[in-house]
Formats: structure tokens, C-alpha cells, sequence
């Protein structure tokens, strides 16, 4: 008996010892370690970025590198948070989700049911349109400006949006109705609604419906919040050469919207990926509903796109779903934008996710796919990896040494523009506004040099256009024009994006 009572100890003091005890990944950890500093250096990459590897239900692996504030001399750890953009979608769904299934939201609702007072054309189908159409992106319309004012210059109010919905919505000829195209318009859209039908903003939706019973609390969808609790962000920069340039263009509470609008660490992020992994289960109790979590993946629409190796072929409820070159279904979102570009993926069969963060916006979008591809690629065993990589690796470096030559030499085209000013440039500044859209402000910085400032929005370049018009442009890539309108002699209005601004 007493040898008995021995042993039935000593085999429960063993299983207490290792039940919990997760498996080690030290070859994928020196192998992925190898990689990343293969790449890094092949691409010189100095600007800050946050990497984990989920398998199963745990953190295998976590690497922080670069500059949060390359100004500031601050460096990446695992509590700097990084905006998440488009990844957002996958929470601001998972919310609507959870509220349908507890009866205070219908998907089946039409926009037109959505906003009574609004008297749509027939031709935008608005009593056909449902909740569902704009989460999967099929509503067949369009808006730029009310998305540019969520996401770019926060000049709006709940008024404002409302007359913008009724006054400029059209139809997406090149995505009708029913047909797939991707757009911030379906979440925006998404968010005026959610604050309509339930009294308070999307913000505060995710954050008690995803954000709360997960357990994120490295995590914020207002700016404020976050630079109250004192959390380091990691601020945009581009990165010229070897140097990092800090971007000034951040979002604000009032840019951060129901299409981008999340602020989280890699570690915060990782048990987003585990919740999906597991079917809404982490730390061993069940969060979600499992059903919602599978929902929420499954293949609602087809699409066929293209985002470097990856081919998808279906969008979920806030997911892009596609396939790896190995054949792997990888369910996943990307992000991008001034400064930034995360990537969030994972293949539910393997039981594998990677996160990668990134505060710069160009280099970024090569060396994520690279770091992110090669984890999937380790996992399903890919023949001669390393030398694959390795080639891959050199493609893509060429790849980002053509594009960049070629937009340094659109800039400096750009840049030798001549000035078709007819006046004095100090007779273009001034406040011009529009009771939609806000405020243009112009201002001479210097002798012949302007500066335009559009609610948030600041240029960081203003060169020559046609005659009394500009190129502005405030973020990275792109530009718009402001022209000038005449009257006696004197700037009296200025256009941009179709609007006109009166001085």
C-alpha cells in the first residue's frame, strides 16, 4: 500500500509539472532570427517594428526592433503600440456580430430603413442595401469625401456626415450592387449607423464587446485614452536611405474611425490571434461563441485578388480569406497608412499566426510579406527554404529599389513645375471654408513658399500646378489640387476635390 500511495504521488508531482509546460520552438526561433536579420539588413531597415508568432493557443515567439521615435531616440518594446488601420475591420465586425446575435441589430435592416430621412434615388437600390452588404464590402456605392473626413481631416460633425450621406453617395459603377469591391465607405457607413441604433459610438462598442471580455488592455481605439495612460506609440516615419523622417500626419480621436481606428501592442494582438485560432477560446474559457468566431471566417463573398504570393478568393466578415502558394488557406487583414502598415495573419488548419507592426509605410510592405510568409512556409515544411527565401529576398529588394527610383523621379518632375501663379503668392493666403467640409488654410511659410492645412491634414509639399492652382500634398504618396478662383483681381474661392471654399 505504501509503495502504492508512492508512486500515485510521484506520477501526480510530474503530471503538475508538465501539463502546463508548452513545447519549445528553438529551431524555428534560430532559424527565424537568422531571417530577420538576413532581411533587415538587405533592406536596412531601421524604423520600428513588432513581430509574434502564435501557435496553438501560446506565444512562440516575439521580437521587437527599430525606432518608436526616431526624434526622441525611443526605441520598440513589447508595450509600444502601433496603429493597426484596416485591421480594425476585423474587430468593428466581430462587434456587429456579437450585437446581431444578442438581438439589438439587424443585418437585415436597409439603409434606407437605417436613415428614413433620407430620400435616396432609386438607382442606389438604398432599400436593398443591408448592414451585411457594408461589412462585406458588396453595397454597390461610393463616397469619397465622407470617408476622407473620417479618416483624414476629422472636419465633420454627426450632422455634416448625414447631409454628406444624402448629397454625394453614388453609384460604384465599377462595383455594382452585389459585386465585391473593398472600401473604408461599408465600415464608416457601419459606424454612423451603430451610433444611431444604439445610442453610443462604435469606439466604445468594440472596446465592452471585443476589447474588454479579451482582456486587451494594451489596447485603445481613441488616441486620448492612450496618451493619457502614458502608452508609448510608435510615431510614422519614411525612411530615405538610412535615415528615419518623422511623419507628422497622426491620427486623432475623430480620424480614428470604424474602418481604422485601433491602437495595440504585438502581445494585445496575439490573443486576438489565439481567441481566432481556437474558435473564441483563450486562457482556457471560452470568450466568444464559437459560432461567431467561425462566421466571422467564413467565405460570405468571392473576390479575386492578388496581394503579393497571396491569392484570395473570398472575403469574410471582416477577413480576407486566401491562399498561400503552398496551398494553405491564411485568413488574414493588412493595413496601410501615413507612416505605417501592419500585417495581421494566420492559417487556421496549421494553428499558426504572425503579426507583424510597422511604423514606416514603404519598405514595410515588402519586408512584412517576407517576414510574415516565411513563418507559414516554416510551418508547412517548404522544400530548400532558406535558399527560396534567400531569392525571394533579393526579388523583392530589386523590386523596391525600381519602385522607389521611379517615385523619387516623379517627385523631383514634380518639384521643377513652373509657377502659374498671376498674382503674388501672398495673395492666395487665407481661410477659405465651406459649411460641409470645413477649412482651407494657406499660408506663406516663406518668401514663395506656401503651406495648406485641411483640418488635421498639413502639406508637406505644395509645388506648381495649371494656372492659380497647386499640388498639395500632405501625406507620403499622392496629391490633390487646390485651384484658386479669380474675381477682380483677387483670390476670392478655392476648389478641392470638387468643393468650393470661399475666402
Amino acid at each position: 500500500m505504501k509503495s502504492t500511495i508512492t508512486l500515485f504521488l510521484s506520477v501526480c508531482v510530474l503530471f503538475s509539472c508538465t501539463k502546463h509546460k508548452k513545447p519549445k520552438y528553438t529551431e524555428f526561433e534560430k532559424a527565424y532570427n537568422s531571417f530577420i536579420e538576413l532581411a533587415t539588413n538587405e533592406f536596412g531597415a531601421k524604423y520600428g517594428m513588432a513581430i509574434a508568432v502564435v501557435k496553438d493557443d501560446a506565444i512562440i515567439y516575439e521580437n521587437y526592433l527599430g525606432m518608436a521615435d526616431a526624434d526622441k531616440d525611443i526605441k520598440v518594446n513589447k508595450n509600444t503600440m502601433f496603429y493597426i488601420a484596416s485591421v480594425t475591420k476585423s474587430f468593428t465586425a466581430m462587434a456587429a456580430l456579437i450585437l446581431e446575435s444578442q438581438g439589438k441589430l439587424d443585418f437585415n435592416k436597409s439603409l434606407a430603413e437605417f436613415f428614413p430621412e433620407i430620400n435616396f434615388p432609386p438607382k442606389l437600390k438604398a432599400d436593398k442595401i443591408t448592414l451585411e452588404h457594408f461589412i462585406v464590402h458588396t453595397s454597390g456605392i461610393e463616397n469619397d469625401l465622407l470617408g476622407f473626413l473620417k479618416s483624414e481631416t476629422g472636419q465633420y460633425s454627426t450632422e455634416t456626415l448625414i447631409k454628406i450621406l444624402e448629397q454625394y453617395t453614388q453609384v460604384n459603377t465599377s462595383a455594382p450592387f452585389h459585386k465585391f469591391q473593398y472600401t473604408n465607405l461599408g465600415y464608416n457607413i457601419l459606424g454612423m449607423i451603430l451610433e444611431r441604433e444604439l445610442g453610443t459610438d462604435w469606439k466604445s462598442l468594440v472596446e465592452n464587446e471585443v476589447l474588454e471580455p479579451l482582456k486587451m488592455n494594451h489596447t485603445s481605439t481613441r488616441m486620448s485614452t492612450a496618451r493619457k495612460k502614458g502608452f508609448e506609440i510608435a510615431k510614422p516615419h519614411d525612411q530615405v536611405n538610412d535615415s528615419l523622417v518623422r511623419l507628422y500626419i497622426e491620427k486623432e480621436d475623430n480620424t480614428m474611425h470604424a474602418a481604422g481606428g485601433i491602437l495595440s501592442s504585438a502581445r494585445d494582438m496575439a490573443r486576438w490571434l489565439i481567441v481566432e485560432l481556437n474558435t473564441g477560446k483563450i486562457d482556457k474559457k471560452q470568450v466568444f461563441d464559437a459560432d461567431l468566431i467561425k462566421k466571422s471566417q467564413s467565405e460570405i463573398v468571392p473576390q479575386k485578388r492578388m496581394m503579393f504570393d497571396f491569392k484570395r478568393f473570398a472575403y469574410g466578415y471582416g477577413w480576407n480569406i486566401a491562399t498561400t502558394p503552398l496551398g494553405d488557406t491564411i485568413v488574414h487583414h493588412f493595413g496601410s497608412y501615413n507612416g505605417v502598415h501592419p500585417q495581421f495573419s494566420f492559417v487556421p488548419n496549421a494553428g499558426v499566426g504572425v503579426i507583424v507592426m510597422a511604423n514606416e509605410g514603404s519598405i514595410s510592405q515588402y519586408l512584412n510579406m517576407l517576414l510574415t510568409g516565411y513563418v507559414f512556409d516554416y510551418f508547412s515544411k517548404r522544400e530548400n527554404l532558406e535558399i527560396y527565401y534567400k531569392e525571394k529576398l533579393k526579388k523583392y529588394s530589386e523590386k523596391y529599389a525600381k519602385d522607389l527610383k521611379s517615385d523619387n523621379e516623379y517627385m523631383s518632375e514634380i518639384a521643377k513645375r513652373p509657377w502659374k501663379f498671376e498674382l503674388p503668392f501672398a495673395s492666395y493666403v487665407g481661410t477659405y471654408k465651406n459649411d460641409l467640409f470645413g477649412t482651407i488654410v494657406v499660408e506663406e511659410v516663406e518668401e514663395n513658399k506656401l503651406t495648406v492645412t485641411i483640418g488635421h491634414l498639413k502639406s508637406s509639399m505644395v509645388t506648381a500646378h495649371r494656372t492659380n492652382a497647386i499640388r498639395v500634398q500632405m501625406e507620403k504618396r499622392g496629391g490633390t489640387i487646390v485651384q484658386f478662383v479669380l474675381k477682380d483681381g483677387t483670390p476670392e474661392k478655392a476648389i478641392w476635390k470638387g468643393q468650393t471654399f470661399t475666402k
